[in-house]
């Protein structure tokens, strides 16, 4: 009855430890999905801030043309400021 009884348990310990076997790899699947979405969109990030990346270069040099326009505007004023005077003096 002892043999029996130790026989039982190790029956349902075995049992056990299929299930739990089994439990671990259902996680593992779950766990593969998620990291798979988490790939799909750690892929789409790089893609968009290769996109901004772009973006802002492309804004950078807007800047810098526009920077150089302001400049040259602000020297034809002020050229044209120095003239005024000098006419309104000759006066």
């Amino acid at each position: 009855m002892a043999k029996e009884k130790k026989i039982d348990t190790i029956e349902k310990l075995a049992t056990l430890m299929v299930e739990g076997f089994a439990e671990v790899e259902n996680k593992f699947e779950e766990v593969n999905l998620t990291l798979g979405h988490v790939q799909d969109d750690i892929r789409s990030l790089r893609y968009d801030v290769k996109e901004l990346r772009s973006d802002v270069g492309e804004i950078k040099r807007d800047l810098t043309a526009h920077g150089k326009a302001i400049d040259k505007d602000a020297l034809a004023l002020i050229n044209h400021e120095r003239r005024i005077s000098k006419l309104e003096h000759s006066k």
